[in-house]
């Protein structure tokens, strides 16, 4: 089952059809770039127990995955990010296991669409 909602990655497509070539790797290249970081910072932030920090880089990576079709991995920040309201921190920890699992998944679908574009 693909990680990525088909729906997002033709409207990514028709940025290069509307005439904005090497749109969608651009996009994509940011995106992975960032969520890197999003990633690093939530691992920190489960480890140091700071909500702050994990209440902001679930968000910011939810709505990142949520731009580019990302939806499960959008899901799974959102719940992270309630987590941190709570201070569920043995239950944030596990999540994250799982959002790093569907990560990986999202990565290697756009870097395949990235090398298509």
């Amino acid at each position: 089952m693909p990680s990525l909602n088909p729906k997002g990655l033709a409207e990514l497509r028709a940025l290069e059809a509307a005439g904005a070539p090497g749109r969608v790797r651009e996009l994509i290249d940011l995106y992975l770039r960032d969520a890197e970081g999003h990633l690093r910072n939530l691992r920190g932030a489960v480890d140091g127990r700071d909500r702050t920090v994990l209440e902001r880089s679930a968000q910011t990576l939810k709505g990142g995955s949520g731009n580019l079709g990302a939806m499960a991995l959008a899901r799974l920040c959102a719940e992270l990010q309630g987590l941190g309201r709570s201070a569920c921190w043995d239950r944030a920890a596990k999540l994250l296991t799982g959002l790093d699992a569907e990560y990986r998944s999202v990565r290697a679908e756009l870097e395949a669409e990235a090398a298509r574009a």
